[in-house]
């Protein structure tokens, strides 16, 4: 059984191996981490992308 969520909880990091419980473990543990998911055991962690500016170079090339 894993238990509750504490200071010594490792970062979730793109690429690790997890089961679905140390997965959900780790995440409650760190609320403010951002996007992550689980897919057949490997944890998957997209790039922030500014939304400021994430549109505009495409933006250029239509106009």
């Amino acid at each position: 059984m894993i238990s509750s969520p504490s200071s010594s909880v490792p970062a979730l990091h793109n690429g690790d191996r997890l089961t679905r419980p140390e997965f959900d473990w780790r995440c409650a543990a760190m609320p403010d981490m951002g996007k992550a998911e689980l897919i057949e055991g490997t944890v998957y962690m997209p790039s922030s992308v500014p939304a400021s500016g994430h549109g505009e170079p495409h933006a250029h090339l239509i106009t």
